[in-house]
């Protein structure tokens, strides 16, 4: 079915731009984007590499020999796979699921597809973003700049902060060596980064003359030398700082981000990032791809950056949890060395794998008790903890590989979605029920809940060969006293129970019961004894974890949002797939029931569901559901609408007395159904029953009638034979291909233009209530006259009706009050329910006017509250109307629109030009996408996109806030407002004069 694109839920962020002066508009300054706020400990963040998570827009993927998608061998890998920011759009409601707080994607600039080997034909480079080629334009293969933004809007509208992935070091690889000069022709970065006097020209690093020295000359060697071959930006150059820094910080000033992934910081000054940090105006966390907690700490602090990765940490991690050593020389050694962080433990970033590390359930030999282990160990340890994409569906490195020596970047780069060479879907890797992505959720939720776990101080408690324990409490201000105890076991089998002695720090007290936050039935209690005179004793099995705290489970009362984007789409004559965007939820949603007409037919634990069993030429209306664990259920979302084709079925429509008539049948050759047979249910054609059965690869339905109770019309014994398509049955007997017909002309199709309203329908009725009040009249019969001639049967009623599409963003529930024009008699109050529409926020209905020219209407939500025109009433003429808060126009809905027509003075040049400024584009008085056109009148105009109910406010100008609109007399008007009603809206207004003039 195809979908409006505008129809689609859009995440809307409002930045409200404050400029005060009694009311009036002097020159606003450039307005740039809001962060939500900047990464903190509080946060956990979700590491996505775009290109490998979600093609969302393949029109922006990459061709030709730039893209295999495939992932077979290890060159596979090195390719792009089509992931892009809108991709990461669509799946924000699977990570907000996971109760993560922030992302952390790739970087943003424009990459150089390939390096300079074989002439600059080399291996592909761009999938990754970290050799640029223009570090001021955005990814083409990821989206534009404005999608850029739209993806930080949407996170911001979930409550997820986005974090980018920066490069200061270094672009891409475009000279040789020690070489200051561009030698291939047209291998060179944009302007202004294709000078050579600001980069080192001093070859690459030589890891066997660094690793391991943490001295001064050593990092000077860091700093001065290209990794990898990438073009080493020099930071003694004032001009190429300046440049690379300002290029980053507009990404933040456009797109409003919340913190800064720093590549490759060990290779710069830590003083050098953090003037970055200070001027982007958010926290950074870098890279220091070094075990030395010592050497890492350099970078972290005042000056320098807010956090870095914790590389020491992750060794043990993977040390202690992976391989099972021992926790006293892994663990608690690096621990014991936090005090180089000097108060800033809590802002390092751990992780248990990453893009450069190989998968850690691999490392794990598979085994997914370890990886829950790790995960549950990061999440509560000081510091911050990141996840890498992926990981959450219990999958290591593709086709199991391993790999050794320095970064790891092939088989654990795998895509979110596999697909085979020619790109068609063999797996998604989204599911929401996988054991780790609930543990995440679980954990997610845990550290939420506790704030010790997220600000409190560490303290040891327990270490042993096989088991760690540790504290952390909150030693001032807020929460003082929250205290979290975690344990840990990595023996590989058997139960470790072990008495711990409390920290004397402790403030819990004796009696105390702690509740395992992971398993809520396991419960300890506070001791006396011990050297600190309170004690507990804890047993753990084997690879797995106990967080303790006081903390009482959340009872969750939430329910899931609405599902949004449902599409159906016909797959044969029986079968139809219906789809839909994940809802979100303050825990997690478990899944979602699937409703068709109505009535639910299905449930699914993914965004999908294949409805079987359909008939053929038949409409369908599909709505869903989503639940969550404690059973909390959405409301409906907004309705899909298909119509099967014709298949191999049969369509019956029978006229017999039978009040209840009976199909018994079998497809020619085939099985008899159980006796009776199956009820005929009533057509959309009074007077007749209809059915529709599909027969397979039969080329005939065999079928005879009966009423249930044994009375049976059979053909004389013959019983009676159809053809695929649709038929008619009349008492006689006789059968005719074809829906039912009347005697005289067949009507003709309805018109697709649709009639316009001469006036606005405000006429009162002359003999009808307003409805005010609720009326007392109440019909005796049915508003229209029964047919003496069978009407033609369509899938959309024929013949004279009304069609409404109704919108009221104060109604959940709509329902239309009606009396056809000349009966004289309305629907019992409220009237008749409104049904979802495939317009997003729409209710609809189609009335049958018989030979009436229209109807009078009034609408109300059910219980007492009317929209009825001020009193007047609607009047809607036969065709299709929409009606948005009150106003009504012809035709189905259209995308929320404002039509601005603007009538200028004449002293205005005649070349223009003029432009709207206003909320809705920061106050930019001469903004090219917001310049007026002016038409053959002399008016000019232009429709912007304002979704209903968005208030803004605008002038208008001529390029300048010294030619902006003014009053007759020449002073200053107060910013005009508008808030859209909805549908597409037109707005007149008239310019008295220019400020200039």
């Amino acid at each position: 079915m195809k979908r409006n694109r505008w129809l689609a839920p859009v995440l809307i962020t409002s930045i409200v731009l404050s400029v005060m002066m009694n009311l009036f508009v002097v020159a606003p300054p450039k307005a740039e984007a809001a962060s939500i706020g900047t990464i903190t400990e509080n946060d956990t963040i979700y590491q996505i590499m775009v290109d490998r998570f979600y093609d969302g827009d393949s029109s922006n993927n990459a061709t030709g020999a730039a893209i295999r998608y495939g992932e077979n061998s290890e060159e596979d890998f090195r390719y792009m796979k089509g992931g892009d920011w809108q991709g990461v759009i669509n799946k924000l409601p699977y990570i907000a699921n996971m109760g993560y707080t922030a992302i952390w994607i790739s970087p943003v600039a424009e990459p150089q597809m390939t390096n300079r080997e074989n002439n600059g034909t080399g291996k592909n480079t761009a999938y990754h973003g970290y050799n640029v080629k223009d570090p001021n334009a955005a990814n083409p293969y990821f989206g534009t700049k404005e999608k850029l933004k739209e993806l930080v809007d949407s996170a911001h509208a979930l409550g997820i902060k986005v974090i980018i992935d920066v490069v200061p070091n270094h672009i891409g690889d475009y000279m040789l060596g020690t070489q200051a000069f561009y030698d291939i022709q047209g291998l060179q970065p944009a302007a202004p980064f294709n000078n050579p006097a600001w980069y080192h020209h001093n070859g690459d690093i030589n890891w066997s003359l660094a690793d391991g020295r943490y001295d001064q000359w050593a990092q000077d060697y860091l700093e001065n030398h290209d990794l990898g071959g990438l073009d080493d930006i020099d930071f003694d150059v004032p001009a190429a700082k300046q440049a690379i820094f300002s290029s980053i910080k507009a990404w933040f000033d456009y797109t409003g981000a919340d913190g800064a992934r720093v590549d490759a910081a060990k290779l710069m000054k830590p003083t050098d990032i953090g003037e970055l940090q200070n001027l982007l105006g958010v926290n950074t966390f870098g890279e220091n791809f070094d075990g030395n907690a010592e050497f890492v700490s350099r970078w972290v602090g005042a000056n320098k950056e807010w956090g870095m990765l914790d590389f020491p940490l992750f060794f043990s991690v993977l040390n202690s949890f992976a391989y099972g050593q021992s926790f006293e020389s892994n663990i608690k050694s690096t621990l014991a060395q936090d005090s180089y962080y000097n108060g800033n433990a809590n802002h390092m970033v751990t992780f248990i794998d990453n893009h450069d590390r190989n998968r850690f359930l691999t490392e794990a030999g598979g085994s997914v008790e370890k990886l829950q282990n790790a995960l549950s160990f990061i999440f509560t340890v000081r510091g911050t903890p990141v996840v890498f994409q992926g990981t959450e569906q219990n999958k290591g490195n593709g086709n199991g590989q391993i790999m050794t020596g320095g970064i790891a970047d092939t088989w654990n780069r795998w895509s979110m979605v596999k697909r085979d060479t020619n790109g068609n879907v063999l797996e998604n890797y989204f599911n929401e029920n996988t054991s780790t992505y609930k543990h995440v959720a679980k954990l997610n939720e845990i550290r939420k809940n506790n704030p010790a776990l997220r600000t409190g101080t560490q303290r040891e408690m327990w270490s042993a060969q096989n088991l760690y324990a540790f504290s952390r409490r909150i030693d001032s201000g807020t929460n003082v006293g929250q205290e979290v105890i975690s344990v840990f076991s990595n023996a590989s089998s058997g139960t470790q129970t072990v008495t711990i002695p409390l920290r004397s720090e402790s403030t819990l007290t004796v009696g105390t019961v702690l509740i395992n936050q992971l398993n809520t039935s396991d419960t300890v209690t506070v001791q006396a004894g011990g050297v600190t005179g309170k004690q507990i004793t804890v047993s753990a099995n084997a690879n797995s974890a106990k967080i303790y705290s006081k903390t009482q489970p959340v009872v969750d009362t939430v329910a899931p949002t609405v599902p949004s984007n449902v599409t159906a789409t016909v797959q044969n004559a029986s079968s139809a797939q219906i789809s839909w965007a994940a809802s979100t939820d303050n825990v997690g949603v478990t899944g979602y029931e699937i409703y068709r007409n109505g009535v639910k037919v299905g449930t699914s634990a993914t965004t999908s569901y294949t409805d079987s069993g359909l008939a053929g030429q038949t409409s369908y209306t599909y709505t869903v559901k989503a639940f969550d664990a404690a059973g909390n259920l959405s409301a409906f979302s907004a309705a899909a609408l298909i119509t099967t084709p014709a298949g191999n079925s049969v369509t019956i429509y029978y006229k017999q007395g039978y009040s209840t008539p009976y199909i018994h049948y079998r497809p020619a050759g085939g099985t008899w159904t159980t006796a009776p047979g199956v009820a005929i249910p009533a057509a959309e054609v009074s007077g007749y029953n209809k059915i529709t059965i599909n027969i397979g690869s039969a080329t005939q339905l065999e079928a005879c009638f009966n009423n249930g109770s044994g009375t049976w019309d059979s053909n004389g014994g013959s019983n009676y034979l159809f053809s695929t398509g649709t038929w008619t049955y009349t008492p006689t007997g006789n059968i005719q291909a074809g829906g039912p017909v009347s005697p005289t002309a067949t009507p003709t199709v309805t018109p697709t233009a649709t009639p316009t309203p001469t006036a606005t329908p405000t006429v009162a009725p002359t003999a009808t209530p307003t409805p005010t009040v609720a009326p007392t009249a109440t019909p005796t019969a049915t508003p229209t006259v029964a047919p003496t001639a069978t009407p033609v049967p369509t899938a959309t009623p024929a013949g004279n009706s009304v069609t409404i599409y109704y919108k009221n963003t104060s109604f959940t529930n709509s329902y239309i009050h009606y009396s056809v024009d000349g009966s004289g008699v309305w629907t019992t109050s409220p009237g008749q329910q409104l049904q979802a529409s495939s317009y997003s926020g729409y209710k609809t209905a189609t009335i049958q006017l018989g030979t009436a020219a229209g109807l009078t209407a009034a609408f109300n939500n059910g219980s007492g509250t009317w929209d009825n025109n001020g009193g007047s009433n609607y009047h809607l003429t036969a065709g299709t109307w929409s009606l948005v808060n009150g106003s009504l126009s012809s035709g189905v809905p259209q995308a929320d629109s404002v039509t601005f027509r603007v009538t200028v003075p004449g002293t205005t040049p005649a070349s223009g030009p003029v432009y709207l400024s206003g909320s809705f584009n920061s106050w930019n008085a001469a903004d090219p996408a917001y310049q007026l056109t002016k038409g053959s009148d002399g008016v000019y105009s232009i429709t912007l996109s304002l979704p209903a109910g968005t208030a803004v406010q605008y002038k208008v100008t001529r390029g300048s806030w010294t030619t902006v609109e003014t009053s007759s007399s020449g002073a200053e008007i107060a910013n005009r407002t508008l808030t859209p009603a909805g549908g597409a809206q037109t707005v007149n207004l008239t310019v008295q004069r220019w400020k200039d003039q």
